[in-house]
């Protein structure tokens, strides 16, 4: 920069020749003050590159001022100005970056102690601070909708399931936009390739990320809001990605919805029978017969959806760990209840489970498909079904997080009748 300031000096002087030189020309009074320009363009290069807000502030300020005193000399002062106006113009964009920056240092402190220490309720406070002036901070939303589901379980009620729907929703918008990945590991097996995300909390490959953030839409539905219709067609979309078709726990939570309905269809079928036997004459009772025989074809169609689902659960789940074996031998404990109930018998369970895995997994947004089995002919009464609700819609956590933290539901069959 000193010598920036002497060709000032030079410039300046034979600028001063030339005008003198041409009797048309009147030199201006600030491009003739070489002194002050040289103070002023000294006194800006000396602070123009710091990076204390104040500091860019006081650069800003004073380049301003020369500009404004000298930006019109480009004979005198050309190159000098060529400098500062570039600089100037960088200083109006960096500084409002650099006050934010300021203002939310002790947010992103609390940001990053909270994910290191997974502290949610630190993360999501200091997020929120952060969007408010980064709105479109998708590194920050990405982390917070990690945590909020990762934290979001039974035992605190589903505390973050509003915020994990909210942050994963934004996100996956996001991404599904085209917005890219903007951020570079700088060191490990993956130095130099890009992410999403902030500290631990961070994803590599963006169907990989899309995958997780539709899963915890679809879990907190499901459990938190207790939405289960509504998550449905949210696990099968995941169904179809192969990104997500291996988790045992998106047809987990598929048959669990319809072994709720099995229990729900039970109990109603068990009341159309009790009613039908306090009616006085025979031809009330077989008033009902049709009635009863439709819902008993619902309840079985249902059944059989439920364990199909449990089947690919059961199927795709590992037991390479003590967790990982409680979390698939539960899912066959609810799978055997279904099957003894539906069918009347224990053996054939493994074939079944070998039969209708191999098959298209099924949309269970589909109406389901009334079974009726064959009755024996009787001459009095109704032959009410014999299918068992599971035992448990989830006995044990998972090997992987979040999962569903239900205890058991257990539920009567309904026997069958006589007329």
């Amino acid at each position: 920069m000193s010598t920036g300031v002497l060709t000032a000096a030079i410039v300046a002087v034979a600028a001063t020749v030339g005008f003198g030189q041409d009797a048309a020309a009147t030199p201006s009074p600030s491009c003739a003050d070489i002194d002050g320009h040289n103070a002023l363009y000294t006194k800006f290069t000396g602070v123009y590159n710091k990076k204390v807000l104040a500091d860019m502030e006081s650069a800003l300020s004073i380049g301003k001022e020369y500009l404004e005193k000298y930006g019109t000399c480009t004979e005198a002062f050309k190159e000098q100005i060529d400098f500062v106006r570039p600089q100037v113009a960088k200083l109006e964009k960096d500084i409002p970056v650099e006050r934010d920056r300021a203002k939310l240092a002790p947010f992103f402190k609390q940001f990053d102690e909270g994910l290191t220490a997974g502290n949610a309720d630190a993360v999501l406070a200091a997020g929120k601070e952060i969007l408010n002036v980064k709105k479109e901070d998708v590194n920050i939303a990405f982390a917070m909708a990690l945590i909020a589901n990762e934290k979001s379980n039974a035992a605190n009620k589903f505390k973050y399931s509003d915020d994990a729907i909210k942050y994963s929703t934004l996100v996956e918008a996001k991404l599904k936009s085209g917005w890219k990945f903007d951020r570079v590991y700088a060191s490990g097996p993956k130095k130099g390739s890009s992410y999403i995300g902030i500290g631990d909390y961070n994803r590599a490959e963006s169907d990989a990320a899309q995958a997780e953030l539709n899963y915890a839409i679809a879990f907190q539905t499901f459990y938190g809001k207790k939405d289960m219709k509504s998550a449905l067609p949210m696990y099968y979309s995941l169904s179809q990605t192969a990104a997500a078709k291996d988790d045992p726990r998106i047809y987990q939570a598929i048959g669990q919805y319809f072994g709720s309905e099995v229990i729900r269809l039970n109990g109603e079928i068990a009341k159309l029978i009790a009613d039908q036997k306090a009616k006085a004459t025979d031809e009330e009772k077989l008033a009902m017969e049709p009635k009863i025989k439709e819902s008993i074809g619902v309840l079985n169609g249902t059944a059989e959806r439920a364990m199909d689902y449990y089947s690919r659960a059961y199927k795709l789940a590992k037991s390479d760990t003590p967790a990982a074996k409680t979390y698939k031998d539960a899912l066959y404990k609810d799978l055997s209840i279904l099957y003894e109930g539906r069918f009347q018998k224990k053996d054939g369970l493994d074939a079944y489970i070998a039969s209708v895995t191999a098959k298209p997994v099924p949309d269970p947004t589909t109406p389901v498909t009334p079974v009726n089995d064959p009755e024996p002919t009787t001459t009095t009464g109704t032959a009410a079904p014999a299918t068992a609700a599971p035992a448990s819609t989830t006995a044990a956590k998972p090997p992987t997080k979040p999962m569903s933290t239900t205890g058991t539901a257990k539920t009567p069959v309904v026997k069958k009748g006589t007329r």
